[in-house]
């Protein structure tokens, strides 16, 4: 017992020290700051028949030192058995920030619209939240997690859109 709680705790530490050793940077966020961020992923089998892939990107603003409005596009292309598969999504977020040091944790929501092929176009809505790490005073690296509430769908209440990717403020 006493030595798998041994392993733990080394693990957490040796896991954590890495950001520890990055210090404290001040907060970039101040009213009128903008903020640019980019994520995106992609798939394809071994002979490169079927694939994905999609990215994200996000122009936002400070309205005070927490709170931030956003624009929002995301492009998902799938080449799936021969069949192109394009879909697209555009938001409005809000997202509210809490504190000023290298890892800032935010929560928030958007409204938007979901349209391209093999979709029910339809308005699109929910809760977010995610965790910014500043590598320096004006870069950062993200991940975020959203629900969207599908508001023309019957047949599902929603879905999960998530992404890592980084950022920069100016």
């Amino acid at each position: 017992m006493f030595k798998k709680k041994t392993l733990y705790l080394t693990t957490a530490v040796l896991l954590l020290a890495p950001i520890a050793a990055f210090g404290q940077v001040e907060s970039p966020f101040k009213q009128g700051v903008r903020e640019f961020s980019i994520a995106g992923s992609g798939a394809s089998d071994e002979s490169f028949d079927n694939t994905g892939f999609s990215t994200s990107f996000s122009l936002g603003q400070f309205f005070t030192d927490s709170l931030e409005g956003s624009i929002r596009q995301d492009f998902t292309y799938a080449d799936v058995s021969g069949e192109d598969d394009f879909r697209g999504s555009t938001r409005l977020g809000v997202d509210y920030h809490f504190g000023t040091g290298r890892l800032v944790p935010f929560l928030g929501g958007t409204v938007g619209f979901l349209y391209g092929d093999n979709v029910d176009e339809q308005f699109i809505a929910g809760p977010e939240g995610g965790l910014k790490f500043f590598l320096n005073s004006t870069t950062f690296a993200f991940a975020q997690l959203e629900y969207q509430i599908l508001f023309d769908d019957d047949d599902d209440d929603g879905r999960f859109v998530y992404g890592i990717g980084l950022g920069m403020t100016f």
